[in-house]
C-alpha cells in the first residue's frame, strides 16, 4: 500500500472504528466532503485511496462512478470528459452505457449538442440496446438536445414518441416533458403533468406555465417571488429559479423591477438547473440600456453629453443606486471616450454599499459571461480588479491569467510593486511564463530602495518561477537582487536558491559553490542549522558532479559535528553509498 493510500486508509479507520466500517463508509466520507463543498479535496482522496482495476475491478467501478458524480454535480465538463476517454476499452458493458450517458451529458452542457447526439445515436442504433436501462436516458438527452438548439417541434416529436414506447411516471421525465409543452405553449397540459409532483422544481415549472396562460398576473407572481426568496432555507438554485420568475413577471412591469429582478438572478452563485430559467447576462446589460434610457429622456438629456449623464448618476447614487447603475451601465457599454469609462465603472461600484460574495458574482456574470466583454482588454480596469479578486479565491487561474494578462495599471489603495508581484505570480500560475516574467524583470529593474518586507515578497514569487523550472531567468532576478546589497540573512539565503537553480540546471559543480558562499557567508566555521543544510546539498552537488572525495570530506565534516541521530544515520549512509559506488567503478 503506498504512502498515501495508507493515509487514507488510516484516516477512514480513525473516523469509524473498524475494517468492516471502513469499507461501508468509505465512500460516504467522500461524498460528504464533496457536499460540504470541497470537491477537490474529495477528488485527491479519491485519486490517492481507490483501488486498481487489475486488483478490484467491481470496488474500481464504485469509486469511478462516484467520480464522474462529484464532477457533474460540480459541472466540471472538461474533467469529466477528459477521464472518461481516458478509460480502457475492455470495460464491463453496463459501467460502459453509464458513462456513454455522462459524456454525452458533459457535451450536451458545453454546447455541443451535434457531437452530444452523434454518440448517442450510435448507441441507439445497436441491436437489441433497447433492452438496457440506459435507453430512456439516452431518448431524454437527445430531446433535451433538441431544446438546447431550439429545434422545437422536434423536441416536441421525440417527446411523443417517447411517450408511446414508454409509460414513465419518474419525475426527472415528467420534468423534462412538460418543459418540452411550456416551449409549444401548451400550457394546460404543463399544469396536469406536474400536478401531483411536489418537489420544488415541479412546483416553479408549474408556476411558470399558469403564469404564460394567465392564471395568475404579473403582480400576483411578483410579490409570490419576493416571498418565497425572503425565506431562509431557500436553495442557491431555488433562489436563481425563483428570481428568474420574477424576471418573467418583471417583463409586463416597469424597467426598474425588470433590473432588479435580472439583479438579484445574476448575484446567486449557481444558476437554475432547469432550462427553463437559463438566462443570460447580456439580458442585464439590455435592461440597464432600457432603464437608463428612459430616466435619460425624463431629464431631458442629451446623447453624447456625457457629464451630464455622470451627474444625474453621481445624484441618484445614494437615494437610488439602481438608477444609477443603470445609467453608469450605459455609459460604460456606449461611451467611447476611456475617461468617461473609467468614471462610470468607478461609480457603478461605489452604488454599492460592500463589494461582497453576491456583488463580485453579479460582476462575475456582467463581465465574463457577457457577449458584450469578450474580449477581455475592453473590460475597465476597476472593474478587472475585482474580477481578479473573485477568480484568486475561486482558485481559478485560468480565469485570473485571461484577466491580468496585458493591464499595465494598478488598483488604488495598494502599491506598483504589490500589484505586480499578484500579476506576475498570477500568469506563472497560469502558465504565462514568458509575460510573468517580464512583469518580473521589470519590477526588480525598479527596485532600487530594497527593504526586508518587499524582498522576501519578490522571493516568493521567485519560488514559484523555480518551480515551474525558469531556473536561468531566476538567476539574473536573484543576482541582480544581490548587486542592490539587501540585509544579509537575506544575502544568504538568496545564495542558497540560486544554487538550488543551478542544480535544476544540472550544473553541479557551481551549485556546490554557492552552496558553500551560503553556509560560509556570516563564518567560514559555521556549523547553524542553515549551514549544515547547505554544506549537506553543497556535499549531494559534489557527488553528482563526480567529485567524490570532496562530498565524502563535506559529509564527514557534518557527521563530526551533529549530534542528531536521524541526520547522523542520513550521513553515514551516503558516505557508505560513497564507498560502494567508488569501488564497484
Amino acid at each position: 500500500m503506498t504512502r498515501n493510500r495508507f493515509f487514507i486508509h488510516f484516516l477512514f479507520i480513525f473516523i469509524f472504528g473498524s475494517e468492516i466500517a471502513v469499507a461501508d463508509e468509505r465512500l460516504d466520507v467522500l461524498k460528504r466532503i464533496s457536499a460540504a463543498g470541497a470537491p477537490a479535496l474529495t477528488l485527491k482522496m479519491l485519486d490517492q485511496a481507490q483501488p486498481k482495476i487489475d486488483e478490484d475491478l467491481y470496488e474500481w467501478i464504485l469509486w469511478e462512478q462516484e467520480r464522474y458524480k462529484i464532477l457533474s454535480g460540480w459541472q466540471q465538463w472538461n474533467r469529466l470528459l477528459v477521464k472518461i476517454e481516458s478509460l480502457p476499452v475492455d470495460i464491463p458493458d453496463q459501467f460502459k452505457h453509464q458513462t456513454i450517458t455522462y459524456k454525452a451529458q458533459a457535451y450536451l452542457e458545453l454546447g455541443q449538442t451535434a457531437t452530444a447526439r452523434k454518440i448517442i445515436r450510435e448507441q441507439l442504433w445497436q441491436s437489441g440496446v433497447g433492452a438496457i436501462a440506459d435507453y430512456q436516458a439516452w431518448r431524454r438527452l437527445v430531446i433535451s438536445s433538441y431544446l438546447k438548439d431550439g429545434r422545437i417541434e422536434d423536441a416536441r416529436i421525440s417527446m411523443l414518441r417517447y411517450d408511446q414506447d414508454f409509460d414513465s411516471r419518474d419525475e426527472s421525465w415528467l420534468l423534462l416533458r412538460a418543459t418540452v409543452l411550456i416551449q409549444t405553449g401548451r400550457y394546460e397540459q404543463a399544469i396536469q403533468v406536474l400536478e401531483q409532483q411536489k418537489s420544488w422544481q415541479s412546483k416553479s415549472i408549474s408556476l411558470l406555465a399558469r403564469f404564460r396562460s394567465d392564471r395568475i398576473g404579473q403582480t400576483e407572481l411578483w410579490k409570490l417571488v419576493k416571498t418565497q426568496t425572503a425565506k431562509d432555507n431557500a436553495t442557491a438554485d431555488q433562489l436563481a429559479t425563483l428570481w428568474a420568475l420574477g424576471v418573467f413577471a418583471s417583463e409586463k412591469m416597469s424597467p426598474v423591477d425588470r433590473v432588479v429582478a435580472l439583479e438579484q438572478h445574476f448575484k446567486n452563485a449557481l444558476v437554475s438547473p432547469l432550462s427553463l430559467f437559463e438566462l443570460e447576462a447580456d439580458q442585464l446589460w439590455r435592461s440597464y440600456h432600457d432603464y437608463a434610457r428612459l430616466v435619460g429622456n425624463r431629464s431631458e438629456l442629451l446623447v453624447g453629453d456625457h457629464d451630464k449623464w455622470l451627474d444625474l448618476a453621481n445624484n441618484a447614487a445614494v437615494s437610488t443606486p439602481v438608477k444609477a447603475r443603470s445609467l453608469y451601465a450605459l455609459l460604460m457599454t456606449e461611451s467611447r471616450s476611456e475617461e468617461v469609462v473609467n468614471r462610470a465603472a468607478s461609480g457603478y461600484l461605489k452604488t454599492f454599499k460592500e463589494i461582497d460574495e453576491s456583488e463580485r458574482i453579479l460582476l462575475n456574470h456582467l463581465f465574463n459571461r457577457s457577449n458584450i466583454f469578450a474580449d477581455a482588454n475592453q473590460i475597465p480596469p476597476i472593474m478587472r480588479y475585482q474580477l481578479v479578486d473573485l477568480a484568486l479565491k475561486k482558485a481559478d487561474i485560468d480565469e485570473a491569467t485571461r484577466l491580468m494578462s496585458g493591464m499595465t495599471s494598478y488598483p488604488e489603495g495598494t502599491s506598483r510593486l504589490s500589484w505586480q508581484l499578484r500579476q506576475s505570480r498570477v500568469l506563472i500560475l497560469g502558465g504565462k511564463y514568458k509575460e510573468g516574467n517580464q512583469i518580473m524583470q521589470a519590477l526588480i529593474t525598479e527596485y532600487k530602495e530594497p527593504n526586508v518586507d518587499d524582498t522576501d515578497r519578490i522571493l516568493q514569487v521567485l519560488f514559484d518561477m523555480q518551480t515551474v523550472n525558469l531556473h536561468e531567468e531566476v538567476i539574473n532576478h536573484f543576482n541582480h537582487l544581490l548587486r542592490l546589497g539587501v540585509e544579509p540573512r537575506q544575502h544568504r539565503e538568496i545564495l542558497f536558491w540560486i544554487a538550488d537553480s543551478y542544480k535544476g540546471l544540472k550544473k553541479y559543480d557551481q551549485a556546490a559553490l554557492l552552496y558553500f558562499q551560503s553556509a560560509m557567508l556570516p563564518d567560514p566555521k559555521a556549523m547553524d542549522p542553515w549551514a549544515q543544510t547547505a554544506r549537506f546539498n553543497a556535499a549531494e552537488s559534489l557527488q553528482k558532479s563526480g567529485m567524490v572525495d570532496d562530498a565524502r570530506r563535506i559529509y564527514q565534516n557534518l557527521l563530526d559535528n551533529t549530534l542528531e541521530p536521524a541526520r547522523r544515520s542520513l550521513l553515514k549512509h551516503n558516505i557508505q553509498q560513497l564507498w560502494l559506488n567508488q569501488n564497484t567503478q
